[in-house]
């Protein structure tokens, strides 16, 4: 009997050294478990795919898994849901989760929109400007950032939402719609926007190029993740920013990654590409923690969206303080990965 205990007690002894050997390996790599990252389409969210076709999550001691999302708004109900572990997000979308309790951080700004949003209209109906929208029936998101940039550009031309007929539908539906008469006009993003763009009766009315820093798009990543496994955020981080090194040095390799889950040829995703000002880590920094009041600062950009989301009834209430949303973002992890890596600007994607 007494052998027995002592063999027990020694096989308990060497699952329980395995385990904590086991353990303190996974802290070291960051690496315990598979990281779900959310996904959809635009610019700056298509170069982890870049990181995905280098192996840069795995040289960077993590394992991810990349989630794509077709339709936008399923990806943001996934994370909220807890089925995600980071969500590529437009920043505007995510004061309304935040408020609400889901709890996260954004550790990450991977663009801004420069032209890859638009407002498109049916020139074979008059729609050839802003102002022609009076009274037509213009697509889009309701309650994403599409809606909130379309009525930004309704206010250029002194219109809003009471002008027009809003029809409520995903923004992959859209520009099908738009192409086949269904409506007079759509906001729209990349790649729906080249799509929609391509139909010889579209004309582009209005593009974010004219709005810079409007519509900033991020990484976020869910509190407990940060909490249980800070390296796997900083892995994807730099992740990230290996694959902006790489599109700079090989654009044309960068670009056949990146078609892929787009579904378009080379030609049309230097196109989507275009539309968008890809950020690296000096990027980063100065738009997480160089305070000023205009859109180029998260914080300031996240209160204004939520004043938005009030306009049109999404969010009940948004606190007086206008720094409100700064504990939304965590810059230490691009402050500590500054530390250890050159600090450089995204790559240059317009087309030449």
């Amino acid at each position: 009997m007494k052998k027995v205990l002592a063999m027990t007690l020694m096989l308990s002894v060497l699952v329980l050294s395995a385990g904590f050997s086991a353990c303190s390996k996974n802290a070291q790599s960051g690496a315990s478990k598979k990281i779900k990252l959310g996904i959809s389409a635009f610019p700056g969210w298509f170069v982890y795919y870049i990181a995905k076709g280098e192996d840069y999550f795995k040289k960077n001691g993590v394992d991810v898994e990349l989630v794509w999302f077709p339709v936008y708004s399923d990806s943001l109900q996934a994370f909220n849901g807890g089925q995600l572990d980071m969500l590529c997000i437009a920043l505007p979308d995510a004061p309304a989760p935040y408020l609400k309790g889901t709890e996260f951080k954004v550790v990450a700004i991977n663009d801004f929109s420069n032209g890859a949003d638009g407002i498109v209209g049916r020139g074979d109906r008059g729609v050839n400007s802003l102002k022609d929208l009076k009274g037509k029936k213009v697509a889009t998101e309701y309650g994403t950032i599409e809606h909130f940039f379309l009525l930004k550009a309704l206010e250029t031309v002194g219109m809003g939402e009471k002008d027009i007929e809003l029809v409520n539908m995903s923004i992959g539906d859209s520009a099908p719609a738009l192409i086949s008469g269904a409506v007079d006009a759509a906001g729209l993003w990349e790649p729906a926007l080249s799509i929609a763009l391509a139909d010889e009766n579209s004309k582009l009315l209005y593009d974010s190029s004219k709005t810079p820093g409007l519509i900033q798009d991020v990484t976020v990543a869910a509190d407990k993740l940060i909490k249980e496994n800070p390296q796997a955020v900083s892995g994807v981080i730099n992740a990230f920013l290996d694959a902006v090194e790489f599109y700079k040095a090989n654009p044309d390799q960068a670009v056949e990654y990146m078609r892929v889950p787009a579904e378009v040829d080379a030609k049309t995703m230097k196109e989507i590409m275009a539309g968008g000002k890809i950020y690296g880590l000096k990027n980063m920094i100065e738009e997480m923690t160089d305070k000023k009041d205009t859109y180029l600062y998260g914080p300031y950009n996240a209160y204004q969206n939520a004043l938005f989301l009030k306009a049109v009834d999404l969010i009940d209430e948004v606190p007086d303080d206008k720094n409100y949303f700064t504990d939304m973002f965590d810059p230490s992890f691009i402050e500590n990965i500054a530390k250890l890596r050159e600090v450089s600007e995204g790559p240059d994607t317009s087309l030449k």
